[in-house]
């Protein structure tokens, strides 16, 4: 268990944050992975992240408590948070670390590998490669970003990340975007057949998954997935839980626009947002609520004080229980949806030649919603294969109840 420092102001946020130390606050939280390995419950994200801005960021970062980063190469940014690991590691005079003695083996570095042009047998390489960019010897998570088979069968690709922990380069390995069925035929044996080509023919694992990282958040709870996880000891890692307020705005990176309120100002959100002193503010109650639905967390944060805010939400031991219980609102947002649809590994001369597929969902909530897709693209099988069925909240307590979707 990791500690801050802290001492109150608005929003949870320490007033002196370049003395963030810890000493009086409680405990960040972390899950028990299935090797007996703690996890922090937060990781600081890295997508989107500018390169210039890298290397300070995840410095305020670990300065602050953060204690887990998610990268991947993809990013572009794996050498700055390297540079900024590097500063920390050993309390160099230049960070707000000075004299805190801080080891590799208190950061939780989680890394991934896109294998849509990369064959299994370029995987060391390519892990070599982000290890060197990080300066680390080995990674404590590596992920599958997504189930692309298109070089070879995600068994073939599961067997070498396997010998990839046996060779000392990670010490965990797990599987992100994957879906129930995916994520079963991956861990069971079995055959998931799309565009008539095998593209999981497995006898089981050898090194179950540690972690699935998925979009999980109020807009897109994933109920199935998640309780299904749970039920395999599969840890949730969810990316997208603020809502990427760029997938908001026409004018933002990736140059899309969503119907309907952005998570983080939905009315249920901004009862957070009221100004009371004690009250940390809509994303870290978002994060807050998560946690205690058993999720880690990724979520992106530069600034000091939103680092230190989400921050602030991961801490046992803070909040009253009538707060903590009024968190379950978030659990009755009526409008579901995915920001990261993924349209981009579907179409003809790939996989899966729709998001049906890609998903094994129901996708009719998609429609009509505006972001890019490739040649040929199709959202659904005629007639689809999933019914709406799929996506309905399923009972249990973190749903909320109804007198509070009317209040709303």
């Amino acid at each position: 268990l990791i500690q801050f420092h802290h001492s109150t102001t608005r929003r949870g946020v320490p007033d002196d944050p370049s003395a963030a130390m810890p000493h009086d606050v409680g405990s960040v939280e972390a899950f028990t992975l299935r090797s007996g390995r703690a996890m922090p419950a937060l990781s600081l994200g890295t997508w989107k992240m500018r390169p210039e801005d890298t290397t300070d960021a995840v410095t305020r970062a670990i300065a602050a408590g953060y204690r887990a980063i998610d990268c991947a190469p993809v990013y572009g940014n794996e050498k700055e948070v390297g540079a900024a690991i590097a500063a920390c590691v050993g309390g160099d005079a230049k960070t707000p670390l000075a004299g805190v003695p801080l080891t590799r083996d208190d950061l939780f570095i989680t890394s991934k590998i896109m294998t849509h042009d990369l064959p299994p047998e370029a995987f060391e390489a390519r892990v070599r490669e982000t290890l060197d960019d990080l300066g680390i010897d080995a990674l404590d998570l590596l992920l599958l970003q997504w189930p692309h088979p298109q070089l070879a069968s995600i068994a073939e690709q599961w067997t070498e990340l396997e010998r990839l922990v046996d060779a000392g380069l990670t010490r965990h390995i797990g599987v992100s975007n994957f879906s129930v069925k995916k994520l079963a035929t991956l861990m069971d044996g079995g055959e998931d057949v799309s565009g008539g080509e095998d593209v999981f023919v497995f006898g089981g694992t050898r090194i179950p998954p540690a972690v699935n990282q998925i979009e999980c958040g109020a807009h897109f709870r994933n109920d199935a997935l998640l309780q299904y996880c749970k039920s395999r000891g599969v840890q949730v890692m969810a990316y997208g839980c603020l809502g990427s307020g760029d997938q908001f705005s026409e004018l933002g990176p990736m140059r899309r626009k969503r119907s309907g309120p952005a998570p983080l100002t939905h009315p249920i959100a901004r009862r957070h947002d009221d100004g009371d002193p004690l009250d940390p503010g809509p994303a870290a109650a978002v994060l807050r609520w998560l946690i205690e639905r058993g999720v880690a967390c990724v979520a992106k944060a530069t600034t000091e004080e939103h680092q230190l805010e989400c921050l602030r939400a991961c801490v046992a031991g803070v909040y009253p229980p009538e707060w903590i219980d009024g968190l379950k609102a978030f659990g009755s947002y009526e409008e579901q949806y995915r920001l990261q649809h993924g349209a981009f590994h579907t179409g003809p001369g790939k996989p899966w030649k729709t998001l049906e597929d890609l998903w094994d969902e129901d996708v009719s909530y998609m429609e009509g919603r505006n972001f890019e897709t490739p040649a040929g693209f199709a959202l659904r099988a005629d007639p689809p294969k999933y019914a709406r069925a799929a996506l309905e909240p399923l009972p249990g307590p973190e749903m909320g109840t109804e007198e509070e979707e009317e209040e709303e």
